[in-house]
């Protein structure tokens, strides 16, 4: 079932409160979760909450007696564990599915000038950050095969994975994950009203995106900051042309996921993922974050899950785990040997656990003319 857009006045204790999405005060309320007793709900009342968006496919039943007045609103909910490959697999497609959907309609509304539905959006942004959360590899191993017709749908999608692996490697707190994946869904969201934007200049792309979010309401304004300050330079240039201490961390953020992916996206002439990190790097200090792009590449690894990467043997092998202590030494299936030109019996390896195999750089498999799809 979609999320739920309710007034104050309408929410029901049991209800898990996805976002806020008006309020006034002083006090912000941010977190999801659980609203347990009608004392939270009078809670979230004094604190100026007047809109929110909440999941009906999570409720609880109200206590007797009524549990104690929680100090905030709803509190996020504990990390679940980590799940197997195998066993996230199927759930993250499905989670990737609903996202491809949700991102056409997305693009189908801006064309035809209309509101975007921001419940779709907080939804599989939701469903992303929940993914990510009980193994990012699956998610990015997913984005890196993926073969989308739609090269601005397949865009948004990757940066929206690569922001929500991003966003939880550096600890942020469950709504603001959501709403840098929800910024990462929006960046581009102008280049889909006119063709020629495409390949426009950033201004002009930038303030087709403002213009098209402005006819939407209730759109957090650290989403738009973000959005409109995701190709400005630490140096002053880009666009827009300020200085770097008026460039937001979610900003910078944005930023080096859309070059990232910009340069490694799966259509023809891109480069691989460490020939991308190593011109990402060249761009630091005085363009982009320095430490946030480290921390960057530590997430995703130097071969990101799906990468197809030739070893010291000449065996080819699939990434399929990063190692975030050893990026350069992943956990691969290896399947095919490159020199003998034949498939071998597959088999994992951890890189970082043995010392006779190294790997030798990222290959196209197109060249052996095999499909990658095949190996998971």
């Amino acid at each position: 079932m979609a999320y739920q857009e309710v007034n104050i006045t309408d929410l029901q204790p049991g209800s898990y409160v996805v976002q806020v999405l008006q309020q006034t005060g002083d006090v912000i309320v941010k977190h999801a979760g659980w609203v347990r007793t009608t004392q939270a709900v009078d809670v979230l009342r004094q604190k100026g909450v007047r809109v929110l968006l909440i999941d009906p496919d999570k409720k609880l039943p109200v206590k007797t007696p009524p549990a104690p007045v929680p100090e905030a609103a709803a509190t996020a909910n504990e990390p679940p564990a980590r799940s197997l490959f195998s066993t996230e697999w199927p759930k993250a497609e499905k989670v990737l599915q609903q996202t491809g959907k949700a991102q056409r309609q997305l693009l189908d509304a801006v064309r035809l000038e209309k509101a975007i539905d921001l419940s779709l959006i907080y939804e599989v942004s939701a469903g992303l950050s929940e993914s990510v959360a009980r193994n990012q590899d699956v998610l990015l191993c997913l984005t890196r095969i993926a073969e989308q017709s739609d090269v601005l749908l397949q865009h948004s999608i990757s940066c929206a994975i690569y922001m929500a692996a991003f966003g939880r490697y550096l600890g942020l707190p469950p709504h603001k994950v959501q709403a840098l994946i929800t910024a990462a869904l929006l960046h581009d969201i102008g280049k889909t009203t006119n063709s020629d934007y495409l390949n426009a200049a950033d201004h002009v792309a930038i303030a087709a995106s403002m213009a098209a979010l402005q006819k939407t309401p209730h759109l957090a304004g650290e989403i738009s900051l973000w959005i409109s300050q995701h190709c400005a330079y630490l140096d002053g240039s880009g666009s827009p042309k300020i200085s770097s201490k008026q460039i937001d961390k979610g900003s910078r953020m944005l930023a080096i996921v859309n070059h990232y992916e910009n340069l490694t996206s799966p259509q023809p002439g891109k480069q691989g993922p460490l020939s991308a990190s190593r011109q990402l790097l060249d761009l630091t200090p005085n363009q982009l974050d320095a430490e946030l792009l480290q921390l960057f590449i530590k997430c995703i690894g130097v071969y990101p899950p799906g990468s197809v990467v030739k070893l010291s043997s000449g065996r080819l092998a699939l990434v399929l785990e990063n190692n975030p202590k050893k990026p350069v030494q992943p956990k691969v299936k290896v399947f095919y040997h490159s020199v003998h030109q034949h498939h071998i019996p597959a088999k994992m390896l951890d890189l970082a656990r043995q010392q006779e195999e190294q790997i030798e750089g990222c290959v196209d498999l197109k060249k052996f003319g095999l499909d990658v799809r095949n190996y998971l």
